[in-house]
């Protein structure tokens, strides 16, 4: 006789059953807001120190109703964006000439390899010595700061490719522009994507701390301006805003990866 074996069913199977996967990953981040509510609202919470996120969301109702969150919200962005369209641009080029030629690689990683682990904070006083203290700056610390993540996840990507598959392909007749296009760019871009998400994180990181330091306008000098007036409400508005930019466009980056990448999968367990 066989021994009676009870299983239970598995996570995945429960999950699927009960909500959706986007509902599941909200499920987090609700719980800890409403925990930080009830903690503020029945005083296990010193309020001042850390307000409730109504109140940070109330605020940040003021802020959208006078038009400062969109000023702030413009500033900085704009240098984002631009630091980090340079930072994927070079990154990626120069990651490839990187994995692909042995005289690039030879000249520019001992480079890298010294300016990496520098913080772009460190270089922000000559930067602005440089470019001013207007947006030059900012996006010159932005595109040096996430620059690296791209170059080194492109090094990877063209890097890891088997090489019988080139050697095949070179018997086939196949040229170098060809092998590249066919093969190499092909076999990097998942990795270039990885980068690309990394140097996004890296740049809203980055200019929040530049704003901080040498900005009138933007997230970063309107946290610091509310944290020296000690409203702490609107340190929080800030952040949930900054943590939503972040939130959101990174979805997008995964959206935009699998509209582009459709013969690309991630192993799933």
């Amino acid at each position: 006789m066989r021994p009676l074996v009870l299983r239970w069913p598995s996570f995945r199977l429960i999950e699927r059953a009960a909500l959706p996967r986007w509902a599941l990953r909200l499920v987090g981040p609700l719980t800890v807001l409403l925990g930080w509510e009830l903690g503020a609202r029945f005083g296990l919470i010193n309020t001042l120190l850390l307000p409730p996120p109504s109140a940070a969301f109330a605020d940040l109702g003021v802020l959208i109703s006078g038009g400062y969150l969109g000023k702030a919200l413009y500033a900085s962005l704009f240098r984002v964006v631009c630091g980090f369209a340079l930072a994927v641009v070079v990154g990626a080029l120069l990651g490839l000439a990187m994995a692909r030629i042995r005289l690039v690689d030879d000249f520019f990683d001992p480079i890298v390899e010294l300016l990496r682990p520098i913080s772009p904070l460190a270089l922000f006083p000559l930067a602005i010595l440089w470019f001013g203290i207007g947006d030059g700056s900012k996006i010159f610390v932005i595109a040096l700061a996430a620059c690296f993540p791209v170059i080194l996840n492109t090094f990877a990507g063209a890097r890891s490719i088997d090489a019988n598959l080139i050697r095949a392909a070179r018997s086939l007749g196949a040229s170098e522009f060809e092998i590249f296009k066919g093969i190499v760019l092909p076999a990097s871009l998942p990795h270039i994507f990885t980068g690309i998400r990394l140097a996004w994180g890296i740049s809203l990181i980055v200019i929040i701390a530049a704003e901080m330091v040498g900005a009138t306008v933007g997230m970063g000098y309107m946290v610091l301006e509310a944290q020296q007036t000690f409203r702490t409400e609107r340190v929080f508005a800030g952040i949930f805003v900054i943590g939503a930019i972040g939130f959101v466009t990174d979805l997008g980056f995964r959206r935009l990866r699998r509209w582009l990448l459709p013969w690309y999968r991630e192993t799933q367990d």
